[in-house]
């Protein structure tokens, strides 16, 4: 990564006031704290991120965790091995046979089912509190199209991806109606058998004997199935081609660059149509205005990569193109050990290809590729993962993942931290007596941007006012670490 000379600097809000949640709909109950980022370099953010930050365009915001009613752990999977599921495999086959054949079924649009995760407006309010001008929407928003039978469709590969829901419940349910296929079981004549009171090993071993009894060039071997990489699905799928209206292109591009000018417009309506369609937004909810101050705009100060194939760092629209026509948008940042998604809207029309799913596949397949060049690179973060939220739960599915210690930062694998948040919404995953390390930087050593000029905070104390209180607060939310990197601005 190619250093540059940018500085981060942020606006310290403090804690907002408690608003109504949108998760478990309790009101007054959620509470989180606020700062506004006028610029961050990739590493100040990755940081942040790493101690449950997370930002909504320009503004950042991390829940108290030990009072807000549904406590936010960040998540994240490392996508060098990650298992892709029966069902993901499937999302993949079903948009390559939509390329191949159009043959998908065009449901319609079930806004209460159409999100990769659940549209929560908790934020919203939160952030509202600070500034009425900007509408910030939930960073937070993945679609859950698994869970949902009328956004996949009622095709086989549909009762396929459900059935393995299905399995993993208790209660035995048959999705197949189709009389022919519940036929009665064919009586087979009762044999000998193998001796039941034998092992399972001991059988296969005499087997075996058996029929080195028959052939003495019998060799016993077994193959192991062979496994598809994510990277084969990918490339399969990008090959297909019937005609230019139906070759999917999936390209990175940079915000704030000629590039992304050039496809604003279609990116700006889209979003429009997606917030219309699937939220229930009123035009003014999702204007070109709140496009670009939620999505567009961003506090990340572009890097360059060494490499010169790596696109460098800093926020990016990955776009998904069927012929010309822009048909979903995953907002993400590359940072210099993740990619992080913001944000993802498509075309309700196509809601078929269930893009939501297919999306954060094509996100793990960038951080896969993006390894090569950048061996730090390596994670998927997937935001913020709620375990009381029913619908944010299938992010345990993408696996491995893990979330992060509210306490000591400390990262665990979800399958471990699962049973303490089934007891309790705010745990403790790390129980270690580990502390930080020694800290020798005082809050009077943090740089503090006064009008116009530069200070450490000891002197600005001298000229203006006592702000202890505050900046010990922001010390410890930011860590000892990143505070030493950060501008804090005081406005009078």
């Amino acid at each position: 990564m190619q250093r540059n000379s940018a500085k981060s600097i942020i606006f310290y809000n403090g804690p907002t006031d408690k608003s109504s949640c949108g998760y478990c709909k309790k009101d007054k109950s959620s509470c989180s704290n606020g700062l506004w980022a006028s610029s961050l370099t990739v590493e100040a953010y990755q940081d942040m991120i790493d101690r449950g930050w997370r930002r909504a365009g320009k503004y950042c915001y991390k829940s108290i965790m030990d009072k807000t009613c549904c406590p936010l752990y960040t998540i994240r999977c490392e996508a060098l091995k990650f298992e892709m599921s029966k069902s993901q495999k499937k999302v993949i086959r079903r948009v390559t046979t939509f390329l191949k054949n159009g043959e998908c079924e065009k449901n319609p649009v079930h806004t209460e089912q159409a999100e990769r995760e659940p549209f929560m407006k908790c934020e919203v309010e939160n952030i509202q509190n600070h500034d009425d001008k900007m509408k910030i929407m939930s960073t937070d928003y993945l679609l859950n199209e698994e869970q949902s039978t009328s956004d996949i469709g009622s095709s086989n590969d549909t009762l396929e991806i459900i059935n393995e829901e299905v399995s993993k419940m208790d209660v035995p349910l048959n999705l197949n109606c189709n009389s022919e296929a519940q036929k009665v079981p064919k009586k087979v004549k009762p044999g000998k058998g193998a001796d039941p009171n034998l092992p399972s090993s001991k059988k296969k071993f005499l087997r075996i004997q058996k029929k080195l009894a028959k052939d003495p060039n019998f060799v016993h071997t077994i193959s192991p199935p062979e496994i598809k990489l994510l990277e084969e699905y990918i490339a399969e799928n990008d090959s297909v081609c019937t005609g230019e209206d139906k070759k999917l292109r999936v390209t990175l591009v940079k915000t704030g660059t000629e590039a992304f000018s050039q496809t604003f417009i279609a990116g700006a309506t889209l979003f429009a149509k997606y917030q219309i369609t699937v939220h229930n937004d009123t035009p003014d909810d999702c204007n070109t205005e709140q496009y670009l101050s939620f999505l567009v705009d961003s506090p990340l100060k572009e890097e360059k990569s060494n490499h010169p194939h790596h696109p460098g760092y800093g926020s990016f629209h990955q776009q998904y193109w069927l012929g010309d026509k822009l048909i979903a948008v995953g907002v993400i940042d590359i940072l210099p050990k993740c990619v992080s998604s913001v944000y993802l809207f498509y075309d309700p029309d196509y809601h078929h290809m269930v893009l939501g799913t297919y999306s954060s596949l094509r996100e793990i397949h960038l951080v896969r590729e993006l390894h090569k060049m950048s061996p730090n690179l390596k994670y998927y973060y997937m935001g913020f993962y709620i375990h009381s939220c029913p619908k944010m739960r299938y992010k345990a599915k993408i696996r491995p993942s893990y979330l992060l210690c509210p306490q000591k930062y400390t990262w665990h694998a979800i399958e471990k931290c699962i049973p303490k948040l089934d007891n309790k919404s705010y745990s403790i995953f790390d129980e270690s007596d580990d502390t930080e390390d020694n800290d020798n930087f005082t809050i009077d050593h943090i740089l503090v941007l006064y009008r116009g000029a530069l200070m450490p905070y000891s002197t600005y104390k001298i000229i203006g006012h006592n702000q202890d209180e505050q900046i010990k607060e922001y010390k410890i939310l930011i860590g000892p670490k990143l505070v030493r990197k950060l501008i804090y601005c005081i406005m009078d």
